[in-house]
């Protein structure tokens, strides 16, 4: 946070120092949530006012993984030198090759561009726009035609593709409660019957990301799941 915050936000942002101060206002730079590859800070867009989120990787991040990488494409030489993977779905493998599928994800991880265009998929395969609103869905049912949006039980943030870049996602602030949080759902007033529905829609929405969307998100952990 403080100094180190504004300094890690300037060397992520698209236009440094001062394309950061055009864009935004109001930066907060204690994170709302931290971890291993980067973290969170709301902000507040100087042309349209509105609240968000800016996701801020850490510095030299890149560098570390060229480092480490590099040399564990050493090990996996040294490993297939030694004895190969096996067979692996009836599939002969190399620890080589392991590596290099995994080294690919792994740079995908750090490339917030990626997470831009997953997060703009996820939204529009259920039909929800900034605000929440309602908008044209374009995941399709077996009958071949749109289904209908599903902004009245399910919200999503939206993203700012246009000033997000592989080292800065921008996304709408949606304040919420954590789903297993039951004490802070009971302060908010949410009944019983209330965490049926959630229950319901929470289902709904993961047989329709399986089954029609063909997208699905893999971590739907407690945080990652909120009650607006």
């Amino acid at each position: 946070n403080g100094k180190e915050a504004w300094e890690l936000a300037y060397a992520a942002c698209p236009g440094g120092k001062a394309g950061f101060h055009q864009t935004f206002s109001d930066f907060n730079d204690v994170p709302l949530a931290a971890a291993s590859l980067g973290q969170v800070h709301r902000a507040v867009l100087r042309e349209s006012g509105e609240k968000v989120a800016i996701k801020i990787q850490r510095s030299r991040l890149r560098d570390i993984y060229d480092k480490d990488l590099a040399l564990m494409k050493k090990i996996a030489k040294v490993a297939d030198s030694i004895g190969k993977a096996g067979k692996v779905g009836g599939v002969e493998q190399s620890w080589e090759g392991i590596f290099d599928d995994a080294e690919q994800i792994l740079y995908r991880e750090i490339d917030y561009r990626d997470e831009a265009d997953n997060a703009k998929r996820f939204a529009t395969d259920f039909g929800v726009g900034l605000g929440g609103k309602s908008i044209p869905c374009t995941a399709v049912g077996e009958d071949g035609k749109p289904l209908s949006s599903a902004a009245e039980w399910v919200r999503t943030p939206y993203t700012y593709k246009d000033i997000s870049s592989e080292k800065w996602l921008v996304m709408e602030y949606v304040p919420s409660i954590k789903i297993n949080d039951n004490a802070r759902l009971d302060e908010a007033g949410v009944t019983i019957e209330d965490r049926e529905y959630l229950a319901e829609a929470l289902a709904h929405s993961f047989l329709r990301q399986f089954c029609s969307n063909k997208f699905f998100t893999t971590d739907p952990h407690p945080g990652n799941l909120g009650v607006e």
